[in-house]
Order: structure tokens, then C-alpha cells, then sequence
């Protein structure tokens, strides 16, 4: 796979890696581009600012993680890294000359998952679809990075209900501190216009609101 180009919107995520924020929620349509860049932003923020430190990457299961993140990040081409993916260990160990640093992978399918992290130490945790893990877990792995002063939270989520313990708790929550960055198809500049218009006929009602809008 090979990134040509990156749309303002994911520039901005590219920015915050860099910059003094130390959370970031991506929201939006499916298709967006919001998944690939938060995934290369937190990798060379991590392997920029630290070495020799855990990271976790989070999905609902490791299988989804695995799928959604791992490999299409190690599919990307001109890295300037070096990869090992562990699968057994569930580990991505990354390596940019003399740094390495260690990426876990882990599942938040249910409420029993906050313990699977429990224990961990962490410069930054990456939680993909964060709508579809229960808050026992995403609390559990913020909570694993409060050792480190220059940690950073990654948030990427598809839209659920309003009522959803994500939305209230964090996108609500005017006493917390986030970047929020809402992305629209048109913010994925490998989309062309005929793909965009074929997605938007799929959906109708709530889900085109949802998974469109």
C-alpha cells in the first residue's frame, strides 16, 4: 500500500502527534481515512518521543485489531521502520535505528477485557472502534498510561446512539480535554467521487446518518 498524498483533515492528526494535546477523538463516516493515519501518526509520535516503552493498540478483539490495524499498517510501503509482528505474543515490535519500542495488541469485547490490561505500563494507547468496547476497559487503558507525563490517547470511533457511554462521558464532557476531528468520506483522497456516490445509494435513515454523515 502506498500513501500519496494526505487530506487536511488527516494532516491535522499528523499535527497533534506533535503538538501538546493528549487526546484526540476521530469520528465520522465509514471509509474516511481516519483509521490508516491515526495509526501511522501514533507510531511515529511513539517511536519519536520514546524508546524502549509499551504501547497498546486496542481493538474490540485482537482479530479485529489485527485486521484493522496491523496489517494494513505493516502493508504500508517506505516505512522508515523496521516490523515484527509476534502473533503469538501479540506484539508489534518496532524498531527505527537504535529505538525500539513495543506495541501490544489487545481486545475490549466485554466487561471481563479490563483485566487483560490491568497491570500494564504505557506510553500511549490507540483504541480503534472505542464505541463497541465496554467503559470498564477504555477507562482500564487510559488509566495504564497516568505513569507517563508525555502519554497520549488516541480515540477512533464510528457514531453510536446518543445515549452511548462514549458520547456522554468524552464528546459531552465539557471537563475534558480533547482534539475532536469529524471526518467525511470526502476526506479520504483515495476516494474518487464515483466511489463516494456508490457508498451513499447502500444506506438510508439512521444508517446513512450514521455511517455517511
Amino acid at each position: 500500500m502506498r500513501i500519496e498524498t494526505f487530506s487536511k483533515k488527516q494532516m491535522q492528526i499528523l499535527k497533534f502527534a506533535f503538538s501538546d494535546e493528549q487526546n484526540l477523538i476521530c469520528d465520522g463516516a465509514v471509509r474516511s481515512g481516519k483509521t490508516i493515519v491515526m495509526v501511522l501518526g501514533f507510531v511515529f509520535w511513539a517511536m519519536a518521543r520514546f524508546d524502549k516503552t509499551n504501547f497498546a493498540i486496542c481493538g474490540k478483539t485482537v482479530s479485529s485489531a489485527e485486521r484493522n490495524i496491523i496489517k494494513p499498517f505493516m502493508q504500508i510501503e517506505g516505512l522508515p521502520f523496521t516490523l515484527e509482528y509476534k502473533q503469538t505474543a501479540r506484539i508489534l515490535v518496532i524498531k527505527c535505528g537504535n529505538k525500539v519500542n513495543y506495541f501490544y495488541v489487545f481486545g475490549g469485547k466485554d466487561e471481563s477485557s479490563y483485566t487483560l490490561i490491568q497491570g500494564a505500563t504505557l506510553g500511549g494507547v490507540l483504541l480503534d472502534e472505542v464505541a463497541l468496547m465496554p467503559q470498564s476497559f477504555v477507562e482500564q487503558a487510559i488509566a495504564r498510561t497516568l505513569s507517563s507525563s508525555n502519554a497520549k490517547v488516541w480515540f477512533n470511533c464510528n457514531p453510536e446512539a446518543p445515549t452511548h457511554w462514549f458520547y456522554t462521558s468524552w464528546l459531552q464532557n465539557t471537563e475534558k480535554d480533547f482534539k475532536h476531528l469529524h471526518f467525511l468520506m470526502q476526506d479520504n483522497p483515495s476516494l474518487g467521487e464515483a466511489a463516494i456516490e456508490r457508498a451513499k445509494k447502500l444506506y438510508t435513515g439512521v444508517f446513512y446518518e450514521r455511517y455517511i454523515l
